[in-house]
């Protein structure tokens, strides 16, 4: 992220600085303020801290913004959005200076000065609030928490869209910035769930090394497994989940002390880390501080001196975070902070077989669809030859690098133990099978709805679409196995077969159902038509929806699924028809 010019937060001055500021870029220093009232001369002021900085002579324009911010007598005095400039001045100084978590205090400050403000809230008040969101975005970017830094961007384009229609000249190039800066956040938490999935995989490889009958390669698997594990809570902290992260930490640190050494270097980044992550949970707070306290004396013992002072800035700024949202929403009627994208959104969104990180159908693919802001997450099921429910779209796992051997015809032990690879966009990932019964657990730990597709296979049921001699001799024990889990009234079941969701929606009238149709099964408005017979939802390919049989599902009381939806235009499209659910590998809420 670029710095953002604050020259265009600089409100209005009540007197002409023309002269002046010529005077400045001829001689490059302060024009004499002999025999001037003190208000021109406070201007005058703002206006060469102003010129330094746009010249980078930073420590000089510290120094004329400190003799303001550190004279008491002389803030009071100030307009209140000349003192919230000076304090935005201030904090796009630290930045720059690499400061960004001393930043936050001046920040803070700007917003002390305009929640104070009850005049009208002019354009020169909204510039300063989109200039500090900004600001932040870049601080918190600059501190690996693009989480944050992605909602403030957001509305801070917002605020700058508004702007700029009603002055292009001022705002265009700053809206410009912005929107650029979202770009780059969203790519860098694009790459994060690429980093995550590859190091989700490390990390089962190492679990599994763990059983070794070599004592040296179990240490060795051990030692790996605290750094990825730590690497995940790493990237789970800067994607702003920081219950996972907890986990992460906490597990990282359970198998660092396993390994019986020394409190060490590693330890105490692990332990402060957690710290961290624990400061993101509001009940969490007081525990986080208290295990700062306890680290201090540690990093001080081993002459870790930059964990030493990130161990200082953590606490003198552990409030910060919590007190600017406090502040902003002060400022404003609503919250001023959005959960992203889509939050205003009516379309859920549907992971197709997870997400696009990781191995199709497998763990990785799921928790990442999940932390990518996934509504639902769709799988496809089969039944291993001794009869377990097992995650496949195929009939083998022969396209991701398994054996050609049948599913139907493998048991589930041979099935788990297999290594699976998929490579997607340039980047190949790694994993392992995953049974229905570790995805409905994964549906419940990070609460996202199950969208289960039954494929034809043995002993889940064995006809097509035939309605003469219909056989579903497993669905009772799936549903069963949704019912155990607690998610009878959350899941849903989607089938190409109208005879099993029929049969479901019969049977089982609370479970939810759709029935799936694609280019080859019938025009799209024989599918309305079915589905309004059966008073049942549809989960139609995106390339036949349209918007009259969208509407017509509506005006029946019935609900729209379409997949699978990953080009940008094709995404603007569907919803712009108003469907209910769209099924995509990669469009989630936290990525658009």
């Amino acid at each position: 992220m670029n710095p953002l010019p604050i020259s265009v937060a600089l409100p209005r001055f009540k007197n002409d600085m023309t002269i002046a500021r010529a005077q400045m870029v001829t001689s490059g220093t302060m024009p004499t303020v002999k025999g001037l009232e003190q208000g021109i001369v406070t201007e005058m002021q703002m206006c060469y801290a102003e010129y330094l900085i746009a010249e980078k002579r930073d420590l000089e324009a510290e120094q004329v913004i400190e003799g303001f911010i550190y004279d008491d007598d002389r803030m009071m005095a100030l307009p209140e959005l000349y003192a919230a400039w000076l304090w935005l001045a201030r904090m796009a100084l630290l930045i720059d200076s690499g400061n960004a978590s001393l930043s936050l205090g001046a920040a803070e400050n700007a917003l002390l000065v305009l929640s104070d403000h009850h005049g009208k809230k002019t354009e020169d008040f909204h510039a300063i609030v989109a200039s500090l969101l900004y600001n932040l975005a870049l601080a918190h970017h600059d501190m690996g928490d693009n989480s944050r830094a992605a909602k403030e961007l957001t509305k801070a384009q917002q605020m700058l869209e508004r702007l700029a229609k009603r002055n292009e000249a001022r705002f265009s190039a700053m809206l410009l910035m912005a929107v650029e800066a979202s770009t780059e956040v969203i790519k860098s938490k694009t790459k994060q769930m690429n980093v995550l999935a590859h190091y989700q995989s490390a990390s089962e490889l190492y679990m599994k090394e763990l059983n070794s009958d070599d004592a040296n390669a179990t240490r060795t698997a051990m030692s790996n497994l605290v750094d990825t594990l730590g690497k995940e809570g790493d990237i789970m902290l800067e994607m702003g989940n920081g219950r996972n992260a907890v986990k992460y930490y906490t597990k990282a640190l359970r198998y660092q002390k396993k390994l019986g050494e020394k409190m060490g270097h590693r330890e105490l980044t692990l332990s402060i880390s957690l710290a961290k992550a624990l400061m993101r949970l509001i009940n969490r707070r007081a525990a986080a501080e208290q295990l700062l306290r306890s680290l201090l004396p540690l990093a001080q013992r081993l002459d870790a001196t930059a964990e030493v002072h990130e161990i200082q800035d953590l606490l003198n700024n552990k409030n910060k975070n919590v007190n600017i949202m406090t502040l902003l929403k002060s400022i404003f009627t609503v919250a001023l902070i959005i959960v992203g994208t889509l939050g205003a959104q009516a379309q859920l969104i549907v992971g197709h077989r997870g997400s696009q990180w990781g191995v199709e159908n497998t763990r990785a693919a799921f928790i990442n669809g999940a932390n990518a802001g996934a509504w639902g997450l769709e799988c496809d099921i089969r039944v291993t030859g001794d009869g377990t429910f097992i995650i496949s779209h195929d009939d083998s796992y022969k396209r991701l690098g398994g054996p050609e051997t049948k599913i139907a015809d493998m048991s589930t032990a041979s099935l788990l133990s297999m290594q699976l690879t998929h490579k997607r966009h340039g980047i190949t990932y790694a994993g392992t099978p995953c049974t229905l019964g570790e995805f409905l657990d994964i549906c419940n730990e990070y609460n996202v709805v199950p969208v289960i597709e039954v494929k034809v296979c043995t002993n889940i049921h064995s006809n097509t679409k035939a309605e003469n001699d219909p056989v579903y001799d497993g669905i009772p024990a799936l549903i069963n196995l949704i019912d155990q889990k607690g998610l009878t009234d959350k899941a849903v079941i989607i089938s190409f077969m109208p005879g099993v969701v029929d049969f479901i929606h019969r049977h089982y009238p609370d479970v939810t159902v759709q029935v799936l149709a694609g280019e080859e099964d019938g025009s799209i408005m024989e599918w309305v038509e079915w589905c309004k017979q059966y008073h049942m939802d549809l989960d139609v390919v995106h390339t036949i929806v349209t918007k009259e049989a969208v509407d017509a599902m509506h005006k029946a009381g019935l609900k729209v699924n379409v997949w699978t939806v990953d080009k940008v235009e094709d995404f603007e499209r569907v919803k712009a028809m108003g469907v209910d659910f769209i099924t995509t590998n990669a469009r989630f809420p936290n990525e658009l």
